[in-house]
C-alpha cells in the first residue's frame, strides 16, 4: 500500500512539473503572441499616421517655395508689370487696428476665405464674440488705416515714405485659389444666394431658356459663358495675378484656400498671434451639407463643353501659369501642382496670348498705381 501511495506522489509529482512546463510554455506563447500583436498594432499605427501625413501634407507647400515658383513664372512670362526698384499696390489692404503689436498687413482678395481671415483679424483686435457673431467683416471702417503705416514710416525717415519702406517692417500675406472653384464659389455666393431665380440678366443672353426651375448646373454653365465673353464682370469674378500683384508686391506669404488651415499657422507665428484658433469655413460650418469640393465641382462642371472650358482657362489663364494651379482633370486638382508640364497643357492658350482684362468702371475696384522707391 505504501508503494502504491509513493507511486502515485511520484506520478502526481510528474504531473505537476508537466503542468508547470506546460503553463510556462502557454504563457511564453501567449507573451510572444502579445508582443507580435502590439508590434503589428504600432506598426499599422505608424502606417497610418504616414498615410495621413501624406493625405495632408503633400499639397501644403513650402512658402519661399511658392513665392520662388511664382517669381520665376512672372519673369519667364514677362508678367512683371514694374521696373526694378518699383512696387505696385494690391486691390484692398487691411491692417488690423493694433498694428504696431501684431505687425500684420493683408490683401484681401474675394472668394478666397477673406470673411474668415477678416474674422480673425476681428479678433486680433480684440473682439470677444465667438466668429459667428463677428459680422460685416467687409467694412474698411473696422481695421487700421493703411496711410498710418506711411505715416509712421515717414516720421522715421524724416521723409516721405515710399510703398516698400512702409510695408516692409510687416508680414505681408494674401490668399489665392484654383481659379475653377473659386468661380464656382463667386457663382454660388453671388448668384445663387443673392437673387431669387439664380439668374442674371446676361446668363438669359447666352441661354433665354433658363427659369427659375432650371438646374444649378445649367445655370452655371450660361454663367461661366457670360463671364469668359466678358458679359458678366465683376471683381468676384477676374482673375487673381493682376489684381492682387502677385508678380509686383513683396509678399512674405502667398497662402492657398486649399490649404489655409495648415499654413495659418506661420502667419501667426510671425504676427505675435498664435493663441488664436482659425475660423472654420462655410464648409466646416455646415453650410455646404458636407459635400466634397471635388464632387460638388464636377457636378457643377458637368454640363460645361471642351470649347466653354478650353476659353475658361484661356481667361484664367496667368492665373494657372504663374501660380501652378492644376486644371479640373488634373489627379491633383484642385491644389497646386509644380511638376505639371505648362507648356504641355496650357502652351496653345499661351502662344495665342489669350490674357482678358476684365475691369470696368464701378465694378473693378481701383488698383492703386505703382509706387517708387
Amino acid at each position: 500500500m505504501f508503494t502504491t501511495k509513493k507511486q502515485l506522489a511520484v506520478v502526481a509529482s510528474v504531473i505537476g512539473i508537466f503542468l508547470c512546463f506546460l503553463v510556462v510554455a502557454v504563457n511564453q506563447r501567449y507573451n510572444g503572441l502579445e508582443k507580435e500583436l502590439i508590434l503589428v498594432e504600432t506598426q499599422l499605427e505608424e502606417e497610418i499616421k504616414l498615410e495621413k501625413s501624406h493625405r495632408s501634407d503633400s499639397h501644403i507647400k513650402d512658402r519661399q517655395e511658392f513665392l520662388d515658383f511664382i517669381h520665376k513664372q512672372c519673369k519667364k512670362y514677362g508678367k512683371l508689370t514694374v521696373e526694378p526698384g518699383e512696387a505696385a499696390k494690391p486691390r484692398k489692404i487691411v491692417v488690423p487696428k493694433n498694428w504696431r503689436e501684431h505687425k500684420l498687413v493683408y490683401a484681401s482678395n474675394p472668394k478666397t476665405g477673406s470673411s474668415s481671415f477678416k474674422r480673425w483679424i476681428n479678433k486680433m483686435q480684440g473682439d470677444p464674440r465667438p466668429y459667428n457673431e463677428i459680422k460685416h467683416v467687409h467694412q474698411m471702417g473696422k481695421y487700421g488705416k493703411v496711410q498710418s503705416l506711411f505715416d509712421a514710416a515717414s516720421q522715421k525717415l524724416g521723409r516721405e515714405a515710399t510703398l516698400l519702406e512702409a510695408m516692409e517692417p510687416f508680414f505681408k500675406v494674401t490668399v489665392v485659389r484654383n481659379p475653377i472653384t473659386k468661380l464656382l464659389s463667386g457663382f454660388r455666393d453671388k448668384v445663387l444666394r443673392l437673387s431669387k431665380t439664380g439668374i442674371k440678366p446676361p446668363m438669359l443672353d447666352v441661354n433665354p431658356n433658363l427659369t427659375i426651375n432650371s438646374t444649378d448646373a445649367e445655370k452655371f454653365a450660361a454663367f461661366v459663358e457670360a463671364v469668359v465673353n466678358g458679359k458678366l464682370r465683376n471683381h468676384h469674378f477676374t482673375p487673381q495675378w493682376n489684381k492682387m500683384k502677385i508678380c509686383d508686391f513683396p509678399y512674405d506669404m502667398i497662402l492657398q484656400t486649399e490649404t489655409t488651415n495648415d499654413q495659418i499657422q506661420i502667419v501667426g507665428e510671425h504676427t505675435n498671434n498664435t493663441g488664436l484658433d482659425f475660423p472654420g469655413s462655410r464648409t466646416d460650418e455646415g453650410k455646404d451639407e458636407g459635400i466634397s469640393t471635388l464632387q460638388r465641382t464636377v457636378g457643377y462642371y458637368s454640363l460645361i463643353g471642351p470649347e466653354l472650358m478650353n476659353k475658361l482657362y484661356g481667361y484664367f489663364l496667368w492665373d494657372f501659369v504663374l501660380m501652378g494651379y492644376s486644371k479640373l482633370d488634373n489627379p491633383n486638382f484642385p491644389y497646386l501642382d509644380f511638376d505639371q508640364d505648362i507648356e504641355k497643357e496650357f502652351g496653345e492658350l499661351i502662344k495665342t496670348n489669350v490674357d482678358r482684362v476684365t475691369q470696368e468702371p464701378g465694378t473693378q475696384p481701383t488698383i492703386d498705381p505703382t509706387v517708387k522707391i
